[in-house]
């Protein structure tokens, strides 16, 4: 009984602050998509499960949850470097979130009839990538992991890698490495997570293109959307005063200290995005909002699709699927993403008009288990 009396009360309490929250911000009545700077939002009960968050696993970043036209939650904590707080507007390495943008720049090029999902990768890879152990793999195989090719390993002697990002001619031997392989599976069979299948589709897009992936992305998917301070991380990288840098906690020293643990290097193509909540929260209209779209309706479909069984959603006991980048599981689109110093996760349940970002500068927290626990919270 007293349990019970507490769930009805934490109900309330949620309601509640969400309500009040919500109504103060509807007022603007300024959409969503019309947002030109996130306010922060405190909601009471969202607070407190992050700061728990903080106390269990030493959470910093940045939050923002939304529902219908409503921001819920934005604020920001801990440190981006060091003497420089969070914010809501700084910028985070989000990794393997990257995955849905390079999907999407396929998907241009599929409306471009410049590729085909259902054709071998050869025919649109550089000669020098092309593979006699790939003549069945296909852009869709990739998009979806199901294609078979061997990931890229932890380290390698040849490896030049600075806090995870390749650097010199690391790709170029990454992928030459990968060519001679035989096949884990057949193309197609099964899903198998594989970072070097979102390297490859890199590849494709500069080979068709002959515009270097990061050009093209800021010129077809982060200028028409106006995400301003969004880029791809490149070998002349140097962080910025408006960035967060990578952190994780130190149990002996009980601080946050640079994370410089080994970890699986990162490509552009497949985990090199850096950006805020505010230019994520654009892109993300991209999936319901037909006024803002930088691709077709069918293009939208398929990468929305749940194409494939897999186990990677943060909804394990909901038939997870996977789509072009994308997590797809009963009306909700997540990703993770994870490299030397940053980790992430956001969640989209269409169904339910709910969106949760998590973006954090500290690898020993888990964004999922912020951002499934708010998601849970608005629900």
């Amino acid at each position: 009984m007293r349990t019970n009396v507490i769930g009805m009360v934490f109900c309330i309490l949620v309601s509640t602050a969400c309500s009040n929250t919500t109504n103060n911000y509807a007022q603007q009545n300024t959409p969503l998509i019309a947002i030109q700077e996130i306010p922060i939002v405190i909601s009471p009960p969202v607070e407190d499960f992050i700061q728990k968050m903080i106390q269990e696993e030493h959470f910093t970043g940045v939050v923002l949850a939304t529902k219908d036209q409503s921001i819920i939650h934005a604020a920001a904590y801990g440190k981006a470097q060091e003497g420089i707080p969070n914010k809501i507007n700084t910028k985070f390495h989000v990794a393997s979130i990257t995955k849905q943008f390079t999907a999407a720049a396929i998907m241009q090029l599929v409306e471009q009839q410049k590729i085909s999902l259902h054709h071998s990768i050869n025919d649109y890879l550089p000669l020098h990538y092309q593979s006699d152990q790939w003549t069945n793999v296909t852009i869709h195989h990739l998009l979806t992991h199901t294609s078979g090719i061997q990931d890229y390993a932890v380290t390698r002697d040849y490896y030049q890698v600075e806090k995870g990002f390749c650097l010199g001619s690391t790709v170029d031997v990454m992928i030459k490495e990968a060519m001679p392989k035989e096949l884990n599976f057949s193309p197609g069979s099964r899903f198998s997570y594989s970072n070097i299948g979102y390297t490859l589709l890199g590849q494709i897009i500069e080979n068709r293109t002959k515009e270097p992936y990061s050009v093209y992305m800021k010129k077809h998917l982060f200028d028409p959307l106006n995400m301003t301070n969004s880029f791809i991380h490149t070998p002349t990288y140097q962080c910025a005063h408006d960035e967060a840098v990578g952190y994780r906690f130190d149990e002996n020293l009980n601080q946050h200290v640079f994370d410089d643990i080994v970890s699986l290097p990162v490509t552009q193509p497949d985990g090199n995005l850096v950006t805020t909540l505010q230019d994520f929260l654009k892109w993300t209209h991209i999936y319901t909002d037909t006024t803002s779209r930088i691709l077709s309706d069918q293009s939208i479909t398929e990468m929305t699709t749940p194409h494939v069984p897999n186990s990677f959603s943060f909804r394990k006991a909901h038939n997870p699927r996977y789509g072009y980048g994308l997590n797809v599981t009963n009306g909700v689109l997540s990703h993770p993403g994870y490299i030397v110093g940053f980790r992430s996760h956001f969640i989209m349940d269409i169904h339910h008009n709910v969106r949760v970002f998590v973006f954090t500068n500290n690898v020993t927290n888990n964004p999922i288990h912020i951002s499934s626990g708010i998601h849970t919270l608005l629900l």
